[in-house]
């Protein structure tokens, strides 16, 4: 009898486990009212995202998602599910699609400039303009693609807000402090980083001049990585010259910049200062700028920094929380109290 009562009680627990996981592995999930398989095509390629619609009426606000470096598909491999979720529950619209070359989309993603995935972003708002009512759109972009903001700003794209997540300024002083940070993780000697850096100023000179086969000869010389692909040198090269500035000077959108003190890819204090200094010298008003001192490049708390599986672990148990506190409401409340 007494075995047969344990039995009972671990089958009990065991459902109350299942239904418990069921339930916290929902908050991985985007949770929208209506989702809209979008497809456009931009310079002959086609492309291919969602819309996800809150559930309010129309017209939307919406947000257009920007993604940062990588084979990232539409929700950025999930990661994006808790800040759309946030802004869904605040009655956002989100859009976002798969980088070309990813998931549904044709073409390649390192072929192109920051000018192209400017291109692909346009594209797709003249469809989703013709898809639902829009009230007020902005783009949410995230690390490299606040250089795509600089190039929808120079285009004068239709478009009424633009938040920059972790934006870098000039494209080659970030590699050279991206390299900074890794020389540090490394705990190399000062005399150790001055030649990391000497090394890594030598190979970038060699992409500025678009020279393969000298830069995989040179970083053999050397034993501190094996060298990228003839595609990943080739984007480099390609994007080697971009600089945000120019298109900031044309930037008459209201504008959101979010940072993360403890940002190990982005100088974000100087990216501040560039901003602050470029938007005044311009007379521009309608912009805001804040770092979150305990946040890492995504905005994540500053303890998740190189630990995933801490991260998995805290995103299963509280969500959203593992942002840094304020950003999201920051975010949301920026986005609806636009005039």
């Amino acid at each position: 009898m007494i075995m047969k009562k344990k039995i009972i009680v671990l089958i009990l627990a065991a459902v109350l486990l299942s239904i418990v996981l069921i339930v916290r592995l929902e908050i991985f999930e985007i949770s929208y009212d209506e989702a809209i398989e979008i497809n456009f095509t931009n310079a002959g390629v086609d492309l291919s995202g969602t819309l996800y619609l809150p559930d309010t009426p129309p017209p939307y606000d919406l947000v257009f998602f920007v993604h940062g470096d990588g084979p990232q598909d539409r929700t950025s491999n999930g990661g994006y599910a808790f800040m759309m979720n946030h802004l869904l529950d605040e009655g956002i619209a989100c859009f976002s699609y798969d980088k070309a070359g990813v998931s549904k989309s044709e073409g390649n993603w390192l072929a192109q400039t920051m000018k192209d995935r400017s291109d692909e972003v346009e594209a797709a708002i003249k469809v989703l303009e013709s898809t639902i009512s829009i009230d007020r759109k902005g783009v949410l972009a995230f690390s490299q693609g606040g250089w795509v903001t600089s190039e929808l700003s120079k285009a004068g794209a239709r478009i009424d807000f633009i938040v920059n997540v972790g934006g870098a300024i000039d494209w080659m002083d970030q590699h050279i402090y991206y390299e900074t940070k890794v020389g540090e993780r490394r705990n190399y000697t000062d005399k150790q980083k001055k030649d990391y850096l000497s090394y890594v100023r030598s190979y970038d000179a060699l992409i500025v001049k678009n020279d393969y086969e000298g830069y995989v000869d040179f970083v053999l010389k050397h034993d501190y990585e094996k060298p990228m692909s003839k595609e990943r040198f080739h984007f480099a090269y390609l994007n080697s010259d971009a600089n945000a500035i120019e298109g900031m000077k044309t930037m008459t959108v209201p504008f959101l910049g979010l940072f993360g003190g403890k940002d190990q890819n982005v100088d974000v204090y100087e990216s501040h200062k560039v901003y602050d200094e470029t938007f005044k010298a311009i007379g521009k008003e309608n912009y805001e700028l804040h770092i979150f001192p305990d946040a890492t490049h995504e905005l994540l708390k500053g303890k998740y920094q190189d630990n995933d599986t801490l991260l998995l672990i805290h995103s299963f148990l509280i969500g959203d929380n593992i942002y840094a506190g304020g950003f999201l409401d920051t975010l949301s409340s920026w986005i609806n109290n636009l005039p």
